[in-house]
C-alpha cells in the first residue's frame, strides 16, 4: 500500500484548522480502532468484582473486555487514575487503572494486559451462562 500519513493544515473561513489522517492509493478501508486504544473490546455481559485500595470489593457488571482494558457499570463514583482491582470469575484479582468515568460507567486499564488465552476463556466462559 502507498500511504502519506503525518499532519496538515486545512484553511477554513475561521482560519486554519490542524488535520491529522492517512491518504492511500490503497482502495481499501480499515477501520481504525478507537482512538486510545490498543486492542479491539469485546462486548460482554459478565458479572465481576471491583475493589479500590483498602476497600471492599462490589459487585460490577462487565460491559466490554480486552487484553488491555474493560468497561463495567458501577455504583462506585470512581475518579480518572484511581487503582482498582478486577476478579473476574475464577481468576485472581487484575490491577487496574480508571482511565475515564461517566455516570455510571468506568473505563479502566489493565496495568499487565491479559493473555489473549486468558480473555477468550473468560469470553467463552460469559457466553455458556
Amino acid at each position: 500500500m502507498n500511504a502519506l500519513a503525518g499532519n496538515w493544515v486545512s484553511l477554513t473561513e475561521n482560519g486554519a484548522m490542524p488535520l491529522d489522517g492517512e491518504l492511500s492509493t490503497d482502495g481499501t478501508f480499515a477501520p481504525r480502532p478507537k482512538k486510545g486504544r490498543r486492542a479491539e473490546r469485546v462486548p460482554v455481559e459478565l458479572g465481576a468484582g471491583l475493589r479500590q485500595r483498602g476497600a471492599s470489593g462490589v459487585s460490577v457488571q462487565i460491559m466490554d473486555l480486552s487484553t488491555d482494558g474493560f468497561r463495567a457499570a458501577t455504583h462506585l463514583e470512581l475518579g480518572t487514575g484511581t487503582d482498582v482491582w478486577l476478579r473476574l470469575p475464577g481468576l485472581e484479582p487484575f490491577h487496574s487503572r480508571v482511565v475515564w468515568s461517566e455516570g455510571h460507567y468506568v473505563g479502566c486499564v489493565f496495568l499487565r494486559p491479559l493473555h489473549p488465552a486468558v480473555l477468550n476463556m473468560v469470553i467463552d466462559k460469559s457466553r455458556l451462562r
